[in-house]
């Protein structure tokens, strides 16, 4: 007690100690930060590549006729091998036009999926005018799977059941063109 009370070497030390364990709290602190927001930036990178990725395969499954201007929603569910969803796209205004002038002939050489120029897998059927005869189309399976909003689920729908737009099937999907939207939706499930 006596060296504490009389200022002694321990009471010397304090002030010092004090500092070196705020410096050292300092220096941790500012470490978690910077590892914190590495980590931030790891997970920000990893989505976007994500993203962009499946933005590309979107683009790549449909034909080089169907020209695209922008993501409006790519949305589902997978499993190991299966999935369901949809990938809902902009469509450009030349292709807007093209249907708007020719109609279902303007669809009539989009039959092969741009990244796939050899898989018979991504080959589509003839073109057709809806309405889609199946109810339980693969638009309409696909679009329970994603998280879409009721409005856009409605004009989707809508535009299937009706004429005016255009679809064609491939294996385990449908793709539908709707020039009065200014949509492309392709929906699969399988």
């Amino acid at each position: 007690g006596r060296w504490l009370a009389g200022g002694g070497p321990v009471a010397g030390l304090l002030p010092v100690l004090s500092a070196q364990l705020v410096g050292a709290a300092r220096w941790l602190a500012r470490l978690l930060y910077r590892g914190l927001l590495l980590h931030c930036w790891l997970l920000l990178v990893l989505y976007l590549g994500f993203k962009f990725a499946e933005r590309q395969y979107a683009i790549a499954v449909l034909p080089a006729q169907i020209e695209t201007d922008g993501v409006v929603l790519i949305s589902g569910e997978s499993g190991l091998r299966e999935g369901c969803g949809v990938a809902v796209l902009r469509m450009s205004a030349n292709l807007r036009q093209r249907l708007t002038s020719h109609g279902l002939g303007a669809l009539e050489q989009a039959r092969q999926a741009r990244g796939h120029a050899d898989e018979a897998y991504y080959s589509y059927a003839a073109w057709q005018p809806t309405p889609v005869l199946d109810s339980a189309s693969e638009v309409s399976l696909g679009l329970g799977c994603a998280d879409a909003d009721e409005a856009l689920m409605l004009r989707i729908n809508r535009a299937q059941g009706s004429p005016g737009a255009f679809y064609s099937r491939k294996d385990e999907g449908l793709l539908l063109v709707i020039p009065a939207e200014g949509l492309i939706v392709l929906g699969y499930f399988g």
